[in-house]
């Protein structure tokens, strides 16, 4: 009863968290603009043609659990994000505790776990953006805990709770379908249990996920539906072809790492060199999104033993993180690019061992300095995400305000930055097709251009200088950070 008082006081913090730093947030985040502008046109357009706006409207569910919420409560569309997102970060945290109790963790290792997951950096610098990301994380650690449940007794109840975590996660982000197909196969390794015991398991496992195949396959008989123009068609083609597919973006990488960057005399070893730049970049993605004394002290843990599980624990802990491993290894492999916030779900794993390694370095005596400079370099290395140290990005939402004040509604608008195309509310659903034909302005300006519109809104790069050097009018309004970093509105006079 005693370890049960961390939850609410982590639900609390957690839910303050995300009120605070969503706050501060001056503006949304590219990716937002998707999935609220799809959100809204739902009521407008229906729900098939708002999953056509954008990429990330393909994977609709989370645009209509926004849009579900404002026309349930009347809010903003915005304001609706952000509560389904600090509803989501609250049941990560929450799920985290719980995974760390099912580990054997006592009310001072919960209370070190609250502190791991609250001051996570990477995990709160992702607390304001407006991602499906967040739901997928929540129901993902959801589906961890209810298959530890079910290894260990395995129940009808554990397995489906499994399998609709399993599959809310998936309807967050399609890589929760590998997870949905891939983690029955751990249950045929557990060497104890006798084979009709494993395949009673396997099915109990796949009985839903079985039940929604059939269900997809006659609606897509009925409707001659295309599985491969749909997210599930990626699927698909990673399970089918996906190793061809690495294997020939890795030789086209290798090749031109030979003939680009290294010298001849060196060509031939590309392969091998293509392959230890990979490894390394993905060692180093790992710590950087874990963080270095995350890192340390997760290395400790193993090193220390501090947490020792059932091996049906520790096969499903170890699963998830290969599984996780393969899939942003093969995404990084596959593309030369790998966001952070991709790593999260395997860094919120790896995270579990260090509340034991701090229990552990709590009570060796000798060790009480270093677990108070591992806890003080947790707070310190968090404050980047919980605090903002820099430049405000407020100029473009002023920028755009203004357009939106001051701009008529026929008037002919440029812009090369969707934010601020976002808040000026002149383009509609048309800023996603816009958005892509203003991007390049030294293109979409060029050779007297400009002087088709009324108003161009230029926010400075690369390409705004010899722009700008070709506009012969004054500007009317300029919005700027302490950097200098601007936003320049021209009115132009034909």
């Amino acid at each position: 009863m005693k370890e049960r008082v961390v939850y609410p006081i982590a639900v609390f913090f957690s839910l303050l968290l995300s009120y605070w730093i969503g706050a501060r947030e001056a503006v949304i985040n590219p990716d937002a603009i998707c999935y609220l502008q799809s959100a809204e046109s739902i009521s407008t357009v229906g729900l098939h043609a708002a999953t056509q706006l954008c990429d990330q409207s393909h994977w609709p569910f989370y645009s209509l659990l926004i849009f579900t919420l404002v026309r349930v409560t009347h809010i903003s569309y915005l304001s609706s994000a952000y509560l389904w997102d600090g509803f989501f970060s609250c049941v990560s945290v929450l799920t985290f505790l719980y995974i760390t109790s099912l580990l054997g963790g006592t009310r001072r290792v919960l209370a070190f776990a609250a502190v791991v997951i609250l001051f996570a950096h990477e995990f709160n610098s992702v607390r304001q953006y407006i991602i499906r990301d967040h739901g997928f994380w929540a129901f993902y650690l959801v589906s961890v805990a209810m298959l530890i449940q079910y290894c260990r007794a395995p129940t009808w109840r554990y397995a489906i709770l499994w399998s609709l975590a399993s599959l809310l996660a998936t309807l967050f982000r399609v890589e929760g379908v590998i997870f949905l197909l891939a983690m029955p196969l751990m249950v045929v390794l557990q060497r104890e249990k006798t084979l009709s015991q494993r395949c009673r398991m396997f099915l109990q496992l796949n009985t839903v996920t079985l039940l929604l195949a059939v269900m997809l396959l006659v609606w897509i008989l009925l409707r001659h539906a295309d599985l491969q123009q749909s997210r599930l068609g990626e699927v698909q083609m990673q399970i089918t072809q996906g190793y061809s597919l690495l294997i020939q973006r890795f030789h086209a990488a290798s090749n031109a790492l030979a003939q680009q960057v290294l010298s001849p005399y060196a060509a031939s070893d590309a392969s091998w060199i293509l392959s230890m730049m990979l490894i390394t970049w993905y060692g180093v993605s790992v710590i950087s999104n874990v963080s270095i004394v995350f890192t340390a002290l997760i290395i400790y843990a193993w090193f220390r033993k501090c947490l020792t599980i059932d091996a049906p624990t520790r096969r499903v802990i170890w699963a998830y993180i290969v599984v996780n491993v393969l899939i942003t290894a093969v995404f990084l492999a596959e593309n030369m690019f790998i966001s952070k916030r991709y790593l999260i779900a395997l860094s919120l794993l790896l995270m579990l061992w260090v509340p034991f390694a701090l229990e552990d370095l709590y009570q060796r005596i000798r060790l009480h300095w270093i677990f108070y400079v591992a806890l003080s370099l947790i707070v310190l290395t968090s404050l980047g995400g919980i605090f903002d140290f820099g430049y405000s990005k407020q100029y473009i939402n002023d920028a755009g305000v203004w357009l939106a004040e001051n701009v008529p509604a026929q008037a002919a608008l440029y812009s090369n930055d969707e934010q601020v195309m976002y808040y000026s509310k002149h383009f509609g659903n048309d800023i996603f097709v816009k958005s892509r034909e203003y991007s390049d302005s030294a293109v979409a300006l060029s050779q007297d251009k400009w002087k088709q519109y009324d108003y161009l809104a230029l926010r400075l790069n690369k390409n705004t200088d010899q722009i700008q050097n070709q506009i012969n009018v004054s500007p009317v309004q300029v919005f700027k950070n302490k950097r200098g970093d601007q936003v320049i509105i021209y009115k132009v006079i034909r």
